[in-house]
């Protein structure tokens, strides 16, 4: 049984794609301590796509944190309604503190003092332990720990649609070549490769290995831009995914034989979804924030020789990631490839699961 006794919990991690699929092996985690409790997840209408068909969560409780007083007014009398036993409140951010306040709960559980800031530590009531800053996805399951949750599945497990797994056969319909994608953006700007080193990997790729080069990213003109510039530079003719919906670049990242990306939310999508990624990381620390798993294809920039126990911390290191090689990329493609084999993909049959609707 779970250190603390709950029928009814509330989830409060509202944005960052990449927090989000942290957050989702932790749901599948409180799934597995608490089989009959009704389970609702506050979070944002982007990340909410990302996750709306996971069948370990009861309830939805979406929000645009954009949106105006009415909106957000509305979302605090929808919490205030209700009663919970147990709040889990795995981010820290003034608007989460906000919602945690207005979030009527017996437990809400947050992180320890230390890792505690906009006012994170006033909204909780019960804290996990201290611990040493380690990778993000670790610190989710910190909480599992807390409850005392024993042998719960370390497992994300995306759900589609019988109609989203036909548009992802369509898609990857149009390739006869096994598809390598590279995502070509991020969030942060100095977490990006240039385009003129993704270029040159994407010739190879396409001319030396005889794999299709796709060049995956979202549908902003600063990523069209990037996009133009990267396909100018190049012998070949990458195509250009920029999908609105993220629940399609999440089909066509899982429908790659390998993925190419820097640090951001399609990277964690797609090592959840268990496709091999080389990960570009300078400006961040990988040790933090880099790829769960795959660790043998991550490119390490930012740790120097002889940092490998260091302790890990938030601090970045601008310009780093103009030292990842082209070259070094390359080599990790290559042994990507035959390290994981021939992966199937959209054209046979996804890793994924899929549900009717």
């Amino acid at each position: 049984m779970p250190k603390i006794p709950a029928e009814k919990i509330c989830i409060i991690r509202t944005s960052a794609v990449g927090d989000t699929v942290h957050a989702l092996a932790m749901v599948n985690g409180l799934r597995k301590g608490y089989p009959k409790a009704h389970l609702t997840w506050v979070l944002q209408t982007v990340p909410y796509e990302m996750v709306k068909h996971q069948p370990n969560v009861d309830r939805f409780v979406t929000f645009n944190r954009k949106a105006g007083v009415r909106d957000w007014l509305g979302l605090i009398r929808r919490l205030r309604s209700e009663r919970f036993d147990l709040a889990v409140i795995p981010q820290v951010s003034a608007k989460v503190s906000l919602i945690a306040l207005w979030t009527p709960s017996t437990v809400k559980l947050g992180f320890d003092r230390s890792r505690s800031r906009e006012l994170h530590w006033l909204v909780t009531n019960q804290k996990i332990p201290p611990r040493p800053m380690g990778h993000v996805q670790d610190q989710f399951f910190e909480f599992l720990d807390f409850l005392e949750i024993e042998d719960y599945p370390k497992t994300w497990d995306f759900r589609f649609t019988n109609q989203e797994r036909r548009w992802q056969e369509s898609f990857f319909a149009g390739f006869n070549r096994s598809v390598i994608g590279f995502v070509i953006a991020s969030a942060h700007r100095e977490k990006e490769w240039p385009a003129a080193y993704y270029a040159e990997a994407v010739d190879y790729v396409d001319n030396e290995l005889g794999c299709q080069p796709l060049l995956i990213g979202g549908p902003s003109p600063r990523e069209r831009r990037i996009a133009e510039d990267i396909r100018a530079r190049c012998r070949s003719n990458p195509p250009a995914a920029l999908e609105k919906p993220i629940r399609h670049t999440m089909l066509q990242l899982e429908g790659c034989r390998l993925v190419v990306a820097p640090d951001t939310g399609p990277l964690h999508i797609a090592v959840a979804m268990g496709v091999p990624t080389v990960g570009l990381y300078g400006y961040s620390n990988p040790k933090r924030c880099g790829p769960y798993a795959f660790q043998d294809l991550l490119i390490d920039c930012y740790n120097e020789p002889g940092e490998e126990h260091a302790p890990i911390t938030r601090r970045t290191k601008p310009g780093r990631m103009q030292k990842i090689d082209p070259k070094a990329v390359i080599d990790k493609i290559q042994y990507g490839l035959q390290r994981y084999g021939h992966r199937v993909t959209a054209q046979g049959c996804c890793q994924g699961s899929s549900e009717g609707v």
